[in-house]
């Protein structure tokens, strides 16, 4: 079966939690290559748990008639949910790609000494001046 006939399924309503479950687990390797950048400043299984919700806001919206494969166009939906989750946790690591070893350090620091995510790039250690 098809990942579109799968998204057809779900979206006419049959078993959807299966067919979910069926959709994710046979596009896990490729889901994992979409989150791949946001690993470091997260664990894996946080992000795993988070590009599911981006799956389904895929399957709520694909369109069959634009000719689009589903996993194409199932990679932006996850990847903006992916990214704008992070941004609660280390806001900042989106915006300067340049300084992501200081940052991921200093957000994991803050994270494990605080036990809470970061609002903003202050609450890293880091001000940046512009």
């Amino acid at each position: 079966m098809t990942n579109e006939q799968i998204v057809s399924e779900i979206r006419n309503g049959y078993s959807v939690t299966e067919y979910m479950q069926l959709l994710y687990e046979s596009n896990l390797l490729l889901i994992k290559k979409f989150i791949k950048p946001f690993a470091a400043y997260e664990p894996m299984e946080n992000l795993l748990q988070e590009d599911y919700f981006g799956l389904w806001e895929a399957v709520q919206r694909y369109e069959s008639s634009k000719q689009v494969r589903f996993m194409t166009y199932a990679h932006f939906w996850i990847y903006t949910t992916v990214r704008n989750e992070m941004r609660f946790y280390c806001p900042t690591s989106i915006q300067y790609q340049g300084e992501t070893d200081k940052l991921q350090q200093s957000c994991r620091q803050n994270k494990e000494r605080t036990g809470k995510r970061a609002k903003h790039s202050g609450d890293c250690g880091l001000y940046w001046h512009i």
